[in-house]
């Protein structure tokens, strides 16, 4: 677009045009029609983008804003070396102790089967079928494991050694010994050296061939020195006056069947033993001591009867 000015020495009369300094009147005298109807739209182009009045109040808190959260902003902290180094030990000691302390190893037995294993301190533990022990991986330095079960334990000289159950534990330095743990039934069997036995309400100091038991708030103990160590690792469970309850319980460990039998059969005290190799023998073993028959009612289930 092209403007033709007559005088343009006073082409200053555009801008005060522009600013409404002069009128259209007085501009349509300077220019031509042409150029008049030019400046007009060119006017009212530059109408539609006029500038709104800043608000300062707004603009203010905007930048105030802005300061202050800068202000707020943490700087990242920029470690020295030594420092990565000393996190690096605190992590490796919690690793230490989380594998001296927390029981992260398991050996479990199913039914019928008997399991030896060596431990890191170089104690031997035998499992009885179904049976299970758990302990932590650096166990020589913090010798204690659980049990839910029964297992027998030939135990290296050193610092004490534990053996907890839900029913109680068993404290040692170097000894063997047979425990038997299992809901409402609680038997240590000391083989050789001393062991301290410990309950809800009681403990006890055995030695070579002492026993006790803890069940249905009693305590019953005796000596049993014919042994050198349980039958049941060669394949025989052994009791002396114990409740049919447990020894039926014993015997679903072995054979893993389910055993019925009247509610007064569970206090009957029975003495003897039964094989782990064959079931009949097994519970003609059981039975004809305490005048007792079984029969098998389908394929895991027995039934016991007068």
């Amino acid at each position: 677009m092209s403007f033709n000015l007559k005088n343009n020495e006073n082409d200053t009369f555009l801008s005060d045009w522009l600013d409404d300094k002069i009128s259209d009147d007085q501009l349509k005298q300077l220019v031509s029609e042409t150029d008049f109807v030019a400046y007009k739209k060119l006017k009212d182009s530059l109408a539609v983008y006029q500038l709104a009045e800043p608000d300062m109040d707004k603009n203010y808190a905007t930048i105030k804003a802005k300061k202050i959260a800068k202000i707020n902003q943490k700087p990242v902290k920029v470690f020295p070396f030594y420092r990565y180094m000393a996190v690096a030990a605190t992590l490796l000691l919690f690793v230490g102790l989380y594998n001296m302390f927390v029981f992260s190893n398991t050996v479990a037995t199913d039914y019928g089967k008997t399991l030896s294993t060596n431990l890191s301190d170089n104690s031997r533990v035998t499992l009885n079928a179904k049976s299970k022990i758990s302990y932590p991986t650096l166990f020589k330095y913090n010798r204690i494991l659980k049990l839910d079960g029964e297992a027998y334990f030939e135990v290296q000289k050193g610092r004490q050694f534990t053996v907890e159950t839900a029913q109680g534990k068993v404290q040692v330095l170097g000894t063997k010994f047979n425990v038997i743990a299992f809901p409402g039934y609680f038997e240590v069997h000391c083989f050789e050296g001393k062991v301290k036995v410990t309950n809800a309400t009681n403990t006890t100091i055995l030695t070579h061939g002492d026993a006790v038991r803890f069940y249905e708030n009693k305590i019953e103990s005796w000596e049993e020195n014919e042994v050198p160590k349980p039958l049941w690792i060669n394949g025989e469970s052994n009791f002396k006056k114990v409740p049919l309850q447990y020894v039926m319980a014993q015997f679903q460990k072995q054979y893993n069947f389910e055993i019925n039998y009247p509610n007064e059969f569970k206090a009957i005290k029975f003495t003897g033993s039964f094989t782990h190799k064959n079931i009949d023998v097994a519970l003609q073993s059981i039975c004809i001591p305490l005048h007792l028959k079984y029969a098998k009612t389908n394929a895991k289930t027995i039934l016991l009867s007068e």
